[in-house]
């Protein structure tokens, strides 16, 4: 490999653990938990987690399989390798603010249930917030579109 193919190589391992660790972040904020929580659940240390999240260092691929698995993200996602349209949400997205009572309270009970009942409890959850985002995002754009129309120059 010459110097170039080796800087290119360099700058997109980089950018993989700066999105890794950007929505991780994000995806742990939605769930409302900490990162010393999120720390716990994976064994490691606040430290040593903080400083993935920050993007300088990555997981073992175990361990990147146990995050996936506890934020119900796919690696995909999270290494921001999945297409732009499937991007995380931001925090404060309309459905994500309604959910996150329901999921901090979901969080303690996930680690008792059967691989079956976790991932039925995520596609729930999942389908739960396009419901919640749906009825959201519509009502706005049909008052939008009622307000157009009485405010428009009669012909």
């Amino acid at each position: 490999m010459d110097t170039s193919d080796e800087e290119r190589e360099r700058k997109r391992v980089e950018a993989l653990r700066k999105n890794l660790g950007a929505n991780t972040r994000r995806a742990r904020e939605r769930l409302g938990i900490t990162q010393e929580q999120m720390a716990e659940m994976l064994g490691i240390s606040p430290e040593v987690y903080g400083r993935m999240e920050r993007g300088l260092i990555f997981p073992r691929v175990e361990r990147l399989a146990v995050i996936c698995e506890k934020l119900g993200e796919s690696s995909d996602r999270l290494l921001g390798l999945a297409n732009p349209q499937e991007a995380l949400p931001a925090t404060g997205t309309p459905g994500y603010d309604e959910l996150l009572p329901v999921l901090h309270r979901l969080m303690p009970v996930m680690p008792r249930l059967t691989q079956l009942q976790r991932v039925a409890v995520r596609r729930h959850i999942a389908d739960f917030q396009r419901l919640l985002s749906t009825f959201l995002g519509a009502e706005p754009m049909e008052r939008r579109r009622r307000r157009r129309t009485s405010h428009a120059p009669a012909r």
